[in-house]
């Protein structure tokens, strides 16, 4: 008997990436078309796409962090100002100390949601709304917007096209997705991600502790954000106060975009990659058509309200057929 073929979420995304590369490079006259434009879209939001990583396996939590945003604006400001005060060592020395502290200051931010998640019952979308004004008044007590010109090894690396032609954002963010791909698909603490979603209880009564599960995946997304954070230096040339300004609603975008269920247990980092450059295609072929920012939000805010009515239309569907196979099984018993 002949197998039905299965038409998966990731494959609809891959056509829908195809499509819309067409529909921009027919109404931009072919500029879209160019090599170096379309591999040149990853850059305007590979940052996006690395803290995406890390949110993929919060939101299979069912959890949430709506502070990844200031996490990252607060990490690129340390980073800055370490920089600026170890300028008389000399660029390099200056930027491998900013670098670092860029790092550490990600995962003390991570860090702290994580430890609250684990040891308290209060909601994430409470504790990471909560977080998300004190990182914002962190920001504030830097007072001052930092910006930064050639010269400067982060930029200068930020900026780098490998052989002329490949950023060093896209291959950062390749790099990042390869280990959580493995991290999520080939190894218990994924599989353990994925039953939080489920159902929570269980993983606990098979004497696992999921708050501590919580704690890594918090804590792994304050770290990704100071990755962020120095991917956006490279690319902006600056950093302030309101950089992170509606940043992680186009962060929880990308992930509900890519399939992952605000329910917990569904989804992946696959479709988070997929849904990365799906927005970046849309950014670059909006822009290239003079089209204003306010259009871009627009669409992104109808995408992520579409996404959410049918991830809970396909959740009711889930249940009303688990209800019916149960009943079915009980008639087979009786």
């Amino acid at each position: 008997m002949r197998k039905k073929f299965k038409v998966s979420y990731e494959l609809i995304m891959v056509i829908i990436l195809i499509a819309m590369v067409f529909v921009f490079g027919g109404l931009t006259g072919g500029k879209f078309f160019k090599p170096r434009i379309m591999i040149r879209c990853t850059s305007d939001v590979a940052y996006l796409g690395v803290q995406a990583m890390a949110m993929t396996l919060i939101i299979l939590t069912s959890g949430i962090d709506l502070s990844v945003s200031y996490q990252m604006v607060c990490s690129g400001m340390v980073c800055a100002w370490v920089y600026n005060h170890a300028a008389a060592m000399g660029p390099v020395p200056a930027a491998l100390l900013a670098i670092v502290a860029c790092i550490v200051s990600g995962f003390v931010f991570g860090a702290a949601n994580g430890i609250i998640a684990d040891k308290t019952p209060i909601n994430p979308w409470l504790i990471t709304m909560s977080t998300m004004y004190i990182f914002q008044a962190i920001s504030w007590f830097f007072g001052t917007s930092f910006a930064f010109s050639a010269g400067n090894p982060i930029v200068d690396i930020g900026n780098y096209d490998i052989g002329g032609v490949v950023p060093t954002q896209l291959i950062l963010l390749l790099i990042v997705f390869v280990i959580f791909y493995i991290v999520e698909k080939k190894t218990t603490f994924g599989r353990y991600v994925h039953a939080i979603g489920y159902n929570e209880n269980a993983v606990n009564y098979s004497g696992i502790s999921a708050g501590r599960l919580k704690f890594w995946v918090y804590t792994l997304g304050g770290l990704l954000s100071a990755v962020a954070a120095l991917m956006y230096m490279g690319r902006s040339w600056q950093i302030n106060q309101e950089t992170g300004m509606n940043m992680n609603i186009e962060v929880i975008a990308l992930v509900v975009l890519g399939g992952t269920s605000t329910a917990g247990g569904v989804g992946g980092v696959t479709g988070s990659l997929l849904a990365c450059l799906i927005i970046g295609v849309l950014k670059k072929g909006l822009a290239l058509m003079g089209l204003p920012g306010t259009v871009y939000n627009f669409i992104v805010g109808i995408v992520l309200i579409g996404s959410l009515i049918l991830f809970a239309y396909l959740q009711k569907r889930k249940k009303l057929v688990s209800r019916r196979m149960a009943i079915e099984n009980m008639d087979k018993q009786q």
